[in-house]
């Protein structure tokens, strides 16, 4: 999560949407006072290379309560307050089901020599925990940001989201946890039977924003 009364925006990190990569680029221009939550080690010394700034003004007191990564909507607005919640530009970022549950896979299981079954990895709860990614732009049920930007279009729109906003310089995004996954289209990875449990579990997501297989 950064939230940057600099620039008056909110952003809320969804999971396996590139969300890192955007925070990196996002400190950059965030001031002394704006709010960056913690990232992995690895991430923050990436962070650091590429001239962002490090976590600062996430803990509580003297916020409501702690800001943290992958912060929920509901969570976020009760840590920058409703007026701010209201008046700033808030987004967030989602991806199509099908390949983010692709990424999952080859990122949760990067460090194993050899990678478990595909069909087995879709019928367990990690798939159920992504699709909680809803969570970080709805509230009760209802879209609650100004702008979901897709992952699939990620550098055009972001562009957009950065000249909205009239922040300096341009996004630059770096390749954060971009490694572990291999080439080739997610599709291949996929039976009927995988297919449609992606479907099932992440059935409003493909609603709201139309993503086909």
């Amino acid at each position: 999560m950064i939230a940057s009364h600099a620039h008056r925006f909110v952003f809320l990190k969804t999971r396996k949407t590139a969300g890192t990569s955007v925070e990196i680029a996002l400190s950059r221009v965030c001031g002394p006072d704006d709010i960056i939550t913690e990232i992995s080690p690895e991430d923050e010394a990436l962070r650091q290379e590429r001239g962002g700034r490090a976590p600062q003004n996430f803990s509580s007191p003297p916020l409501p309560r702690k800001a943290y990564n992958h912060m929920g909507a509901k969570a976020a607005r009760e840590v920058v307050g409703p007026d701010v919640w209201r008046d700033y530009f808030t987004f967030a970022i989602e991806r199509n089901p099908w390949d983010a549950v692709v990424s999952l896979y080859f990122w949760k299981y990067k460090d194993l020599p050899e990678l478990p079954d595909f069909e087995h990895y879709v019928n367990q709860i990690w798939i159920e925990q992504l699709a909680n990614n809803r969570r970080m732009y709805r509230i009760r049920g209802e879209l609650a940001l100004d702008r979901v930007l897709r992952y699939e279009s990620l550098d055009a729109e972001l562009q957009e989201v950065w000249d909205q906003l009239s922040l300096p310089g341009s996004p630059d995004l770096p390749r954060a946890k971009g490694q572990a996954r291999p080439a080739g289209h997610y599709r291949d990875l996929y039976t009927p039977a995988s297919r449609d449990r992606v479907a099932d579990v992440f059935a409003d997501t493909i609603e709201t924003f139309g993503y086909e297989f």
